[in-house]
């Protein structure tokens, strides 16, 4: 299989664009550390994106000769939580090349995109919510730590004195912009 894709991309790739004895071909074959890092790296931040994978359902041909798959659904494609897949009726070249509006590629991928666009205002309302309130939380730890009044000072003193204190340890460490 890595042959094989090596000799297509040689056969339609000039040698000074991508060298296809080397580091680029290295990386993308099954199994490599550079694969492998990016996929450690992209894994986390998955649940926090919409996730479409699309995958070619026909062979490509190059320059008339054999028909390759150039990626299999496996690997276009894999079966992970909270991701959609579907199939494209087109070859790797074709996928994004929709002939019109009704193709049933296009449909597909404008449904998506629409039910997106629809569904992230109140995505990144809740977000914003939830980085004020990170935000908030981690500038009071910082007060705390500044000052020495923390959840044992509330013992001691009253609520309103420890919360003033808090506040005005807050409005400074924002005046002074973090630490």
């Amino acid at each position: 299989m890595f042959s094989t894709a090596r000799r297509l991309v040689s056969a339609v790739t000039p040698k000074l664009v991508v060298d296809t004895d080397g580091q680029l071909l290295n990386a993308l074959r099954e199994g490599s550390e550079t694969l492998q890092n990016v996929t450690d790296q992209f894994a986390p931040l998955m649940k926090r994106f919409r996730i479409y994978f699309f995958w070619e359902q026909e062979k490509t041909t190059i320059l008339h000769s054999k028909a390759y798959e150039i990626v299999d659904e496996s690997s276009a494609a894999p079966i992970l939580e909270n991701t959609e897949r579907s199939g494209i009726a087109a070859d790797h070249s074709h996928m994004c090349k929709f002939e019109n509006s009704d193709a049933p590629g296009s449909r597909i991928v404008v449904a998506a995109l629409m039910r997106y666009a629809r569904e992230s205002p109140a995505l990144v309302e809740s977000r914003w919510s939830q980085a004020k309130e990170m935000l908030r939380t981690q500038r009071s730890a910082e007060a705390t730590e500044l000052t020495g009044v923390g959840v044992l000072a509330e013992r001691v003193y009253p609520t309103a004195f420890f919360a003033t204190i808090q506040r005005v340890a807050v409005r400074h460490i924002y005046a002074l912009g973090g630490r």
